[in-house]
């Protein structure tokens, strides 16, 4: 199982997909600390604000990453070709799964480092670093750590509609209707239903504030962390179950 595991991380890591979208968001990141530098003297005690407003992007990158990670694999004929290796397919796809929730967690920890470290760049030569002490320090690492934890639960999103449907294009297709079109109508004509949607449950972890005014009924954070788990479990094991059972030829 280490050795699967082992190789599944590698593969993971040498996917294009990967390699680009983790360049852009560098390459975003440092265009974004130019601007900040050019414009404004920045004031890095509000780097935590800046973690919360940017993990739409993590989110999103990780939702993405997950699906690829087994929809590409479908497409490209590898899943056939690595049961030939290793027949017993429900550890094939734990360790993909594994593979793709940890990596993505590693990203996106990394990129927010680095978004912290150019920000930090920009205080120090042209704006402030007063109140950067270890209470900001603290709540920092907090919401990068939940940032991280969120994009791996929405990697596991995305592998379990992409494993399902054998194609990455099926999750991002089901992720645009679901939170464009269905959340959308919800909150039109069902608002009372507003507390089981995952933007909402999102949110409310990000900010880790249940005073700021998602209307959730009065859901803690960690409530809204155990409903995003459960319905990635669902996801995964729904996934991991087909997996088992269908033909991959």
């Amino acid at each position: 199982m280490i050795a699967l595991l082992a190789s599944e991380l590698r593969r993971f890591r040498s996917r294009r997909l990967v390699r680009l979208l983790t360049l852009l968001e560098l390459v975003g990141i440092l265009v974004a600390g130019v601007i900040v530098y050019v414009t404004q003297e920045y004031e890095l005690s509000s780097f935590p604000n800046v973690l919360k407003g940017t993990s739409f992007i993590l989110l999103s990158v990780g939702w993405l990453l997950g699906a690829s990670a087994i929809g590409a694999d479908w497409h490209t004929g590898h899943v056939t070709t690595i049961l030939t290796w290793e027949p017993r397919r429900g550890r094939l796809i734990w360790a993909k799964i594994a593979a793709a929730l940890v990596q993505v967690f590693v990203i996106s920890i990394v990129l927010q480092a680095v978004l912290g470290l150019v920000l930090g760049i920009d205080a120090a030569a042209k704006g402030s670093t007063a109140g950067v002490d270890a209470t900001w320090l603290s709540e920092s690492a907090a919401v990068a750590l939940r940032v991280g934890l969120l994009s791996s639960l929405f990697a596991a999103i995305g592998f379990g509609l992409a494993s399902a449907g054998r194609n990455t294009a099926v999750a991002l297709g089901v992720g645009f209707g679901y939170l464009v079109v269905v959340e959308n109508l919800v909150r039109g004509l069902r608002p009372e239903w507003i507390r089981w949607l995952l933007t909402e449950n999102t949110a409310l972890v990000v900010t880790n504030d249940p005073n700021l005014g998602i209307p959730l009924e009065g859901r803690s954070p960690e409530e809204a962390g155990f409903y995003i788990v459960a319905i990635c479990l669902v996801l995964l094991l729904g996934a991991a179950a087909l997996f088992r059972m269908r033909d991959v030829t």
